[in-house]
């Protein structure tokens, strides 16, 4: 039976009752409840195909009723443990802009912080030029962008998936706390999902047949990653290249070539663009490889002054790849928790570990199918270049938050290699 429509505006109105309770301007907050209400519930009805035509509408709301528990959660985190975070600084300047575009005037970046900083409570800025709630209904709006992202990055894998992958894929995307708690209160975490979702959903169309009107859309989710953390739009450029290298298109002819060509030389060209622009923004000229040795001893550095410190070095060669992953993918592991929070994220790195090692024998034995999913290729070079990169960051606690740029892509080569097909079911006729 299908989920009714009510529930999932059931689940909003609920978190937003506590919202406004708790201080959030009401008019506003009850028009951004109606307006997310609709939406919600007009997205998970479209959304279903006839592989998840019967489930998909009630996962979408248990989604999103862990993405609000997530976003409270962050919110007490935040306000009650820490007393401050970037949250509330992105908060505070915000919320000074949003008076400014209230104004009719446009407000100049506050000229603090990185330039990514600055256009995140730029863009947060705008969004409260409609009404600026108070700090906990900044952290649910933040929660639901990121929640769309990933409904996108759940539909970028249904356009490779078979039927029996995507409920596995749906309830690790939906409820794993790393995607339900972090990218779920006011900052950069929460955009970049929601950039990453646009992007992988253009990359995963562009795949099929290498029509490249859907380069508007993995170029609007790029321009936006750009805007915040270019070094994650250079990854997932980088894996669109090399699955439009490597990948066996899943239709040949029709001009597949020629527009083959012709999205690799658009990769090729963001790729350069980008060599060019992120030395400049980390404040760095590459000029040879000492720079780039410099740049990446400097991360550790930085990385390694406080908090739980992993131990080791950066990926420098093939034979540093499998610590780079165990570190980006399965690390705090439960003896290196000196928190509560980070022993949550030690549980559930542990629950992964488990989940690979169980489906590690299916994965292998699948890897001669691997050329034949684009967007498998796809997630497999931005997983690995992600670790490759990500194994410079030594604070266990940053990687645990930056952990669900990778794992939706991650889970997605689990999942579509380690899900063998279903063994078809005997009938009395076949006894």
């Amino acid at each position: 039976m299908n989920l009714p429509w009510w529930v999932p505006a059931a689940v909003l109105v609920a978190g937003f009752a506590v919202l406004v309770g708790m201080g959030a301007q009401g008019a506003g907050a009850v028009v951004f409840l109606a307006l997310a209400a609709v939406a919600l519930t007009i997205v998970a009805r479209a959304m279903r195909t006839p592989a998840d035509h019967d489930w998909l509408p009630r996962w979408i709301a248990l989604g999103f009723a862990a993405k609000l528990a997530g976003s409270f959660a962050r919110f007490a985190m935040v306000r009650w443990i820490y007393g401050y975070g970037d949250a509330v600084g992105y908060y505070q300047t915000a919320s000074r802009m949003a008076a400014t575009w209230r104004s009719g005037r446009v407000p100049e970046l506050s000229g603090t912080g990185s330039v990514g900083t600055q256009i995140v409570e730029w863009l947060t800025g705008l969004m409260f030029a409609v009404f600026t709630p108070d700090l906990l209904g900044g952290f649910v709006i933040f929660a639901v962008l990121a929640f769309f992202g990933q409904l996108l990055l759940y539909a970028a894998f249904r356009r490779w998936a078979k039927p029996h992958h995507l409920k596995p894929y749906a309830a690790l995307l939906f409820l794993l706390p790393t995607f339900a708690f972090w990218p779920s209160s006011i900052g950069k975490d929460a955009l970049v999902i929601l950039g990453l979702g646009l992007a992988a959903y253009g990359v995963s169309r562009v795949l099929e047949r290498f029509q490249l009107r859907w380069i508007a859309a993995m170029g609007l989710g790029l321009a936006a990653l750009g805007a915040i953390r270019l070094h994650i739009a250079a990854l997932v450029v980088g894996g669109a290249a090399a699955a439009a290298l490597f990948a066996r298109p899943p239709v040949r002819g029709g001009g597949n070539g020629l527009r083959r060509l012709a999205f690799l030389g658009g990769c090729t060209a963001a790729g350069l663009l980008v060599l060019l622009l992120l030395p400049e923004l980390l404040g760095f000229r590459l000029e040879d490889t000492q720079d780039l040795e410099f740049i990446t001893s400097e991360v550790v550095r930085r990385t390694s002054e406080r908090g739980t410190v992993a131990s080791g070095g950066p990926v420098t060669g093939p034979a540093d790849v499998p610590a780079g992953l165990a570190l980006v993918l399965f690390r705090p592991f439960v003896f290196e928790a000196s928190e509560p929070q980070h022993l949550l994220a030690a549980l559930e790195t542990t629950f992964l570990l488990v989940l690979v090692l169980w489906r590690l024998p299916a994965m292998l034995g699948n890897l001669g199918t691997w050329r034949r999913t684009g967007y498998l290729v796809f997630c497999t070079f931005y997983t690995l270049a992600f670790a490759i990169a990500f194994s410079a960051v030594r604070n266990l606690g940053i990687i645990a938050r930056q952990r669900g740029q990778v794992l939706a892509m991650f889970l997605a080569v689990v999942i579509l290699l380690g899900w063998p097909d279903p063994k078809p079911r005997r009938s009395l006729t076949d006894l």
